[in-house]
């Protein structure tokens, strides 16, 4: 009876011990995921401060209107070239920032660029040659696609 005693004692033992390992995997595959899904908002985020520069320039040039400001509506969309070169997409909204004057670029801007990450490093003198800008593409709100 004793002996079965024991028996009984270690598979419980064991079960536990399963049961527990199980909940603990799950609940760091579920972080990893939050984790996952953070890091690629934060990477969006530190993309557009890194760029910001770039982008409203950009849209400036394109509606030769220096009053022009811009929202950044949504991620980051990255690709890669034959080159090996990162071409990068940016959905702005532009927008007047002085006020009274009506918007007349209502819409939403879709910003390329082609960026050489080599000529970004610490030794570039020109960041124009890293980072060009390729096309903007103007979806207006009114019109159907």
């Amino acid at each position: 009876m004793k002996g079965d005693d024991y028996c009984e004692k270690i598979i419980v033992m064991v079960v536990l011990c399963f049961s527990l390992s199980s909940i603990t995997v799950e609940a760091v595959k579920q972080e990893q995921h939050q984790n996952a899904e953070v890091s690629q908002e934060l990477f969006g985020v530190f993309m557009h401060e890194l760029f910001c520069k770039d982008i409203l320039d950009s849209v400036r040039e394109f509606y030769k209107d220096d009053s022009i400001s811009v929202t950044i509506k949504g991620g980051v969309e990255l690709s890669k070239d034959k080159e090996g070169r990162y071409i990068m997409k940016f959905i702005v909204l532009p927008h007047s920032k002085l006020q009274g004057k009506k918007d007349k670029n209502s819409g939403t801007d879709t910003l390329t660029f082609r960026v050489n990450p080599f000529l970004l490093g610490p030794d570039s003198l020109d960041r124009k040659s890293a980072v060009t800008f390729l096309n903007l593409e103007h979806k207006d709100p009114t019109k159907q696609n």
